[in-house]
Order: structure tokens, then sequence, then C-alpha cells
């Protein structure tokens, strides 16, 4: 008897989960930066977001978050103008991996990605239709350039809000959208109280100089 395989759920169907799963097997012994991209589709604004994000959580050197900043901008500048496919720098669309360490790398995450998925659905199509992609777009290039400031703990909060965004476009799920928008709200609280303290603090040292002479 001749076994069919199981055909794979629609493309829209399908979770970032079982994309990130399907990258791991092909015939290119190589996996690039391109084939990832395409394998989301649409998707892949909300999944290149989310990659880089996470990335930029790691500590890295004063300066760092400037790396991922940069393509996060070019990312989310792209959803807000409604590009129907991720542009990156050619060179950087060449770059690859080899494919049977992403696979030995996806299989120790997906698990806990499948956790997370459980919570988040399609869901309020109205906060992700295309409208509601400018709207994330734009507030995703703040988000991005409030990572990138030389701020006390100012890069966590919005990396964290941005990883948010980015699985609220691949799950198309409205109610991460929300939790991103309290997120940015927190983000902007935070980097007020901040600046208000710098200005106070300044202002003091003025002053004091200013008693001095």
């Amino acid at each position: 008897m001749t076994l069919v395989p199981t055909p794979l759920p629609p493309d829209e169907d399908r979770t970032f989960s079982d994309v990130l799963e399907s990258l791991g097997h092909g015939d290119d012994p190589k996996l690039t930066l391109k084939e990832m991209v395409e394998a989301f589709g649409e998707r892949g604004f909300g999944a290149v977001i989310l990659m880089l994000s996470l990335m930029a959580l790691i500590p890295w050197p004063p300066g760092g978050k400037a790396v991922f900043s940069v393509p996060i901008i070019l990312i989310a500048a792209e959803l807000a103008l409604q590009r129907d496919k991720v542009w990156l720098p050619r060179w950087l669309m060449k770059a690859s991996v080899s494919r049977a360490t992403y696979q030995s790398a996806s299989q120790k995450i997906l698990p806990r990605l499948r956790q997370v998925e459980r919570l988040t659905r399609p869901r309020i199509p109205v906060l992700t239709g295309e409208l509601a992609d400018v709207v994330v777009g734009i507030i995703c290039i703040l988000l991005a350039l409030m990572m990138a400031l030389p701020v006390p703990f100012g890069d966590a909060l919005p990396g964290l809000t941005l990883a948010i965004f980015g699985l609220a476009i691949i799950q198309r799920d409205g109610v991460f959208i929300i939790a991103g928008l309290i997120g940015t709200a927190i983000c902007g609280v935070y980097l007020a109280l901040v600046w208000t303290a710098v200005v106070t603090i300044v202002h003091g040292i003025a002053h004091w100089v200013g008693t001095l002479f």
C-alpha cells in the first residue's frame, strides 16, 4: 500500500513554528536568509522584526543595539509603506547557515515556541489589517530608535515590545497588538521619566556650579 504524505496546511494557516520546522528540510545543504524571508511571505515582516528584536535583548557592548535597530527601522518602514515583500540588501539576503545546524538548533526552541503560540491566534482582524500595519510600522520605527538610545534599561523594554509586535504580525493576533500598544505606552512613560530625571539633575548641577561663582 502506498502511503500518501499528509499535505501541509496552506501558508496562511501555518504557524511561525510550522514554518521554522519546514525550513529545516530542503535539498540545499545551505539555508539562506532569502529562503527564510520568502518562506514567511507577508509574515516575513513580523518574522524579521521578532528575530532581530530577540537578538537585541542579548547583552552587547555600547552601541551594539544600533546594529539591530537599523534593519528593524528598514523593515518597519517597509511594513508601514505596505510593501508586499521584505526587501533587504542582496548581500545580506545571501547570508546562509548549514541547514543541518539550523535543524538541530530549531528543534531545541520549537517546544517552547509552540507553548507561546498556544496563547496566540488570528483575532480582532481590524487590528491586523492594512491600516493597522501602517500604524504598527511607524510605532516599530519609534521603538527601534528608542532601543538605540543610551538609556539604562531603555533597550530591554522597546526590544521586548518589538518582539510582541513581531509575534502579533506573524500570528495576526489583535490581542498581542494591544499588548504591544500597552508596552509602547510603558516605554514612552519610562523614557519621559528618565528624560525628566536627567534634565532635573543637569539643572541641579548647573545651579550648584552657579552658586560657586
